[in-house]
C-alpha cells in the first residue's frame, strides 16, 4: 500500500526528504516500513537495435520495464541512523546497480543509465 509519493533521486533520498518536510526521526523510525524508487525504462528490441522498423512500432508501448530500488529492515534503519549524523554500512541494491545489470545482459539499451541515473560526485 502506498501512503505517499515524493520526487527523489533515490530511495535514501525520501529519509532526507521527510526530514526537508520536518517529519522528526522519531516518526520516521516509528512509521516507515520500506522506501521504494523507480523508474520506468524501455526495453531493447529483440527484432533491432536501434530505430525500430515499421512492424515493430505497435510493440513499442509494451516494451517497457519498471526498475526498483528498495529500502528496507536493516538498511533502511541503517540510512536513518545515517541520517542522525552516525556513522552507518548498509548494502542493498540500488538503481544504478540494475541498471547496468539490465544493460549488461541485453535487455536495456545503453543511453538507459544516462538517462535515469543521477551522476554524483565521490
Amino acid at each position: 500500500m502506498v501512503f505517499s509519493t515524493m520526487y527523489t533521486r533515490d530511495a535514501k533520498g525520501a529519509i532526507y526528504r521527510l526530514l526537508e518536510f520536518d517529519v522528526s526521526l522519531s516518526e520516521i523510525e516509528q512509521t516507515l516500513i520500506a522506501v521504494s524508487a523507480q523508474r520506468l525504462v524501455q526495453l531493447k528490441c529483440p527484432f533491432c537495435e536501434g530505430e525500430c522498423p515499421t512492424y515493430c512500432k505497435k510493440l513499442r508501448r509494451k516494451r517497457r520495464l519498471s526498475v526498483y530500488e528498495l529500502l528496507f529492515g536493516k538498511n533502511l534503519a541503517a540510512v536513518v541512523k545515517e541520517a542522525e549524523g552516525e556513522a552507518a554500512a548498509y548494502s542493498y541494491p540500488m538503481l544504478k546497480d540494475v541498471i547496468k545489470k539490465g544493460i549488461a545482459l541485453g535487455y536495456l539499451y545503453p543511453n538507459s543509465y544516462d538517462r535515469w541515473v543521477f551522476h554524483y560526485e565521490d
